[in-house]
């Protein structure tokens, strides 16, 4: 027997075949919804990009470091001061080098005013001993003169003597005499004409050579530490950290007392007008960032109610990571074009860099196979 039911004017209830051909009918348009979606989502492209920060730069740049580990102890450059190559932008703690630089110049100029003083001491005394050998050739020619005229006298008063003797005026004891004593004349002329001044002449000559070579060592001693000297103000010049361009400079965060390593960025330099975006890409997305590709910035100093964009291209990609404190990251020059604004270098901004396509579905899960 069938189950009596009763009603109140609803519509009776569907047959069970046609409530099966209304779920298919549901299932087969909810696939096709699913698959309709899948297909959109794999043919939809969506741009992939990574976000990096950077800042403006310009075309003459560069990056400061401290080239020795130093305490930092002035500071003479400011962040937004204009500087000349060579400037001195750090100076680090140097009272070692400095009190070694002022010993080394003391004995410097110690050295320098006892060399004066020996090099007229032996002046003095060459020319002290010049004059006096001078002075005995002199003399020494006064008694050759003296005993020539000597000589001649007892050689005519001989002449006289023979001939008195001869004619039996004076007895010839007198003509020994005089012949002994012309022999005397003669034997003192010829000692002195015998007497050689040529060793004088040597040892004056050896003693100018041992004067010479003392001046020498001397010099040479001088010459030692003014290359003393010279390193003393090398190492000295080490702890000036100066400007290497032109420019203007934007200083990191340091202090007077800190410690400072040669791998510390402490300035960067501007010079010129700016011409370019450097931008850092994190390490996790380093090799998908190439050379061409296009990226998009906004600059933090133009931040407001109307959005205003930069556009742009990689340019050049460092080939090394760097770190800063936990972040790694590798450095990307892009171009940039200021659109006729006055944008001064070092301004930040905020970019994205656009290294290929996906579609949506990827790009919803986060899946990159690049």
């Amino acid at each position: 027997m069938g189950d009596i039911r009763t009603t109140l004017g609803e519509e009776p209830p569907l047959p069970r075949r046609d409530i099966q051909r209304k779920r298919r009918n549901l299932l087969i348009i909810i696939s096709l919804i699913i698959i309709a979606l899948l297909v959109a989502g794999s043919v939809i492209k969506v741009n992939r990009y990574t976000l990096a920060s950077g800042y403006v730069t310009t075309q003459a740049y560069a990056e400061v470091r401290p080239p020795v580990t130093g305490i930092v102890s002035k500071i003479l450059v400011r962040t937004g001061q204009t500087v000349k190559a060579g400037d001195v932008l750090v100076q680090l703690n140097s009272e070692e080098e400095e009190a070694t630089l002022a010993e080394t110049k003391a004995r410097l100029s110690k050295l320098e005013v006892s060399l004066e003083k020996r090099k007229a001491e032996i002046d003095i005394d060459l020319e002290r001993r010049a004059v006096e050998l001078k002075e005995q050739k002199r003399e020494h020619n006064d008694h050759i003169a003296i005993a020539e005229l000597q000589l001649k006298n007892n050689q005519a008063k001989l002449e006289v003597t023979r001939e008195l003797v001869e004619k039996g005026l004076k007895a010839k004891s007198y003509l020994e005499d005089q012949e002994l004593a012309t022999q005397l004349a003669q034997a003192t002329l010829d000692s002195y004409k015998s007497k050689d001044f040529s060793i004088y002449d040597e040892l004056l000559r050896r003693d100018r050579e041992k004067y010479d070579r003392e001046l020498e060592a001397s010099q040479k001693e001088i010459s030692a530490t003014e290359d003393a000297v010279r390193r003393a103000e090398a190492k000295l010049r080490i702890k000036q950290v100066r400007a290497p361009i032109d420019g203007t400079v934007v200083r990191y965060e340091f202090v007077i007392g800190e410690l400072l390593q040669p791998t510390s960025v402490i300035y960067e330099i501007f010079g010129g007008t700016p011409d370019s975006l450097k931008l850092r890409v994190n390490e996790r997305y380093a090799t998908k960032v190439a050379v061409g590709q296009k990226y998009r910035a906004r600059l933090n100093s133009y931040h407001g109610l109307q959005r205003l964009y930069f556009y742009g291209n990689v340019q050049y990609m460092k080939g090394v990571i760097q770190s800063q404190g936990a972040n790694n990251y590798r450095v990307a020059y892009c171009s940039f074009d200021t659109g006729g604004r006055d944008i001064p270098p070092g301004t930040t901004a905020e970019a994205r860099i656009y290294y290929g396509k996906s579609c949506l579905w990827f790009y919803l899960f986060n899946i990159d196979l690049h």
